[in-house]
């Protein structure tokens, strides 16, 4: 079961990325509209961070199913930090800014 649900992780990162990919496609359409300058493209920078966080996560997840020990590196705490937590942290954080300056208009708007 917990193989399972080791497998099933990367499906979160995945997601997220997805989500920026249609942020970036609305935020873009929105941009053009209100001729806001083109911060959606932040939002790439967000799924490339993101990207590189996937990459180390499946990383991770096929070290700790194999057992593998000779490449001891991907199995450090430190080197999961650093590829994982900090782009992860990174690329969410950006992609909250950008769509909070592109849609935080929706809180204040009100009907009638």
């Amino acid at each position: 079961m917990a193989a399972f649900l080791t497998l099933l992780s990367p499906v979160g990162t995945v997601s997220i990325m997805v989500l920026f990919l249609f942020l970036a496609r609305l935020s873009e359409k929105l941009g053009a509209v209100t001729r806001m300058s083109a911060h959606y493209r932040w939002l790439w920078v967000g799924i490339g961070c993101l990207g590189i966080a996937l990459i180390s996560q499946l990383l991770r997840i096929t070290v700790s199913l194999t057992g593998q020990t000779s490449y001891p590196l991907l199995n450090d705490p430190f080197f999961y930090l650093v590829t994982y937590h900090v782009p992860m942290a990174i690329g969410v954080t950006i992609g909250l800014i950008v769509t909070w300056r592109y849609w935080s208009w929706l809180l204040t708007e009100r009907n009638g």
